[in-house]
């Protein structure tokens, strides 16, 4: 039996902990997890069952793999706290954005089997994409085992580590990002003052849901599904005609904000280092 560790019980670290169970693939006895005043991890044990540790020596000590959730600022006091604690044969799996391989195996140790992957809150619908880096020591069985796990609660994509950050923008911010244009369209019509918000956000959640299902359709793309609503003459081929001038500005802003923040992160990671 292996036994997983989570060190970090916050949004996400739970939300992993969750789904791993719900598939079956792990049981809640397989699982051991520590938090920083041990609240949220007494509050997941409390909703699954798995066993609380009273500080992250205790779960680096026990854990075969060992899901480092903390914020990324914090990877490095984590794994100094526990490097002497780490069994030699610890396959170590970071969640942290702005650590990179090289930085977990120089924290971890100089024998550390690292793996990087930045899951997205749309595992919680066991959908949408987790990206996923390897560590130069990883051993073919641990690239099944993370992928299994990770294909279990909607789609891994191996990557080089040197694409994470475009792909995050997609991936990890894409539920925001999408929601926020929703939510802007949608305010847009409530503008007109002919509807309240209640209905504009339920016509587009709902006008969502189907527009990914028609997406999922073999051959299908963001090109024709335009295609085939806007068409010639039609109204909404003015509103695409003003998405398509004006958007790929805000977009390329996004892009550039998003990136502009990680190099601080990651710079602030490097200094601490």
């Amino acid at each position: 039996m292996k036994r997983y560790g989570f060190i970090g019980t916050g949004s996400m670290g739970s939300m992993l902990v969750r789904q791993f169970i719900k598939t079956g693939l792990v049981t809640p006895a397989e699982i051991m997890a520590s938090s920083k005043t041990g609240i949220s991890a007494r509050a997941l044990a409390e909703q699954t069952g798995i066993a609380v540790a009273p500080a992250n020596r205790s779960v680096a000590e026990k854990a075969d793999v060992l899901f480092i959730c903390v914020k990324p600022l914090e990877v490095r006091g984590v794994l100094q706290e526990i490097r002497s604690e780490l069994d030699r044969d610890v396959l170590l799996i970071s969640i942290a954005a702005c650590v990179s391989l090289a930085d977990l195996e120089a924290w971890g140790g100089d024998w550390a089997r690292c793996v990087r992957i930045l899951p997205s809150v749309t595992a919680e619908e066991n959908a949408g994409i987790s990206l996923v880096a390897w560590g130069r020591r990883v051993r073919a069985e641990d690239k099944t085992r993370v992928l299994g796990l990770l294909n279990a609660i909607g789609t891994a994509v191996e990557l080089d580590e040197m694409d994470f950050e475009v792909c995050t923008n997609l991936t990890s911010c894409g539920p925001a990002l999408i929601a926020a244009m929703m939510k802007e369209l949608g305010s847009a019509a409530v503008r007109t003052g002919t509807i309240q918000p209640e209905l504009a956000a339920y016509l587009l959640r709902e006008t969502m849901d189907g527009t990914t299902r028609i997406l999922a359709g073999k051959e299908m793309t963001f090109d024709t599904v335009i295609e085939r609503v806007a068409t010639p003459g039609g109204s909404t081929e003015e509103g695409v005609r003003v998405i398509a001038s004006r958007l790929p500005d805000v977009m390329d802003e996004v892009h550039e904000v998003l990136s502009a923040k990680r190099r601080l992160v990651t710079d602030q990671v490097e200094r601490n280092g």
